[in-house]
């Protein structure tokens, strides 16, 4: 296929045309992948995540009624597989005592931290937190989920989910602080 529209690959896909579901698979696949290492522990499981999130996609490409949402619709396939994967892997929570403490630690608008690092640079710091962190993390910053929701997926309480994204947060201002410390260091010499 030569530079199909959007339109005709969806068509294709639709009508189970490998053809058209190798183009859209090429096509979208950089959109996709970046969805997926969010999520994550590292490129071989955001691949994984984004082979089986496109096996969703082909199987439900027809319930797709509007071509102008095919990005948030494919957003939410990914992040859904995502969340399923999670939900298979169940990682080890943190305690309760874990919980209390996090949450009485005082909260801090985290958007100046984060405006400061590159996007390298979160994916790398994201891809060190535990699973959950980084899942709580990801829905609540970058998908924009409330806590009630983030814990009706993941099937942890409210303050479960407000933990994890406090101990994320702890965890990117601690790596902030240490790349804020080795670029001074290094401007100085």
């Amino acid at each position: 296929m030569t530079n199909p529209t959007t339109a005709s690959l969806i068509d294709g896909c639709r009508r189970g045309k490998e053809a058209a579901m190798s183009a859209f698979y090429e096509r979208f696949y950089g959109y996709a992948l970046s969805v997926c290492l969010a999520y994550a522990n590292d490129r071989e499981d955001a691949r994984e995540l984004l082979n089986d999130g496109f096996m969703k996609v082909f199987r439900r490409i027809g319930e797709l009624k509007n071509e102008a949402a095919l990005k948030p619709w494919l957003r939410t396939i990914m992040v859904n597989t995502a969340i399923d994967q999670y939900r298979k892997r169940k990682p080890a929570t943190l305690s309760t005592d874990q919980v209390d403490q996090t949450l009485t630690e005082p909260y801090h608008n985290d958007e100046a931290i984060l405006a400061q690092l590159s996007a390298e640079h979160i994916l790398a710091v994201l891809h060190t937190l535990p699973p959950a962190c980084r899942m709580v993390f990801s829905l609540y910053v970058l998908e924009g989920y409330p806590h009630r929701d983030i814990a009706e997926q993941l099937h942890v309480t409210e303050s479960t989910s407000r933990a994890y994204l406090s101990e994320a947060n702890r965890r990117l201002r601690r790596a902030l602080a240490s790349q804020t410390d080795q670029t001074y260091e290094r401007d100085r010499q």
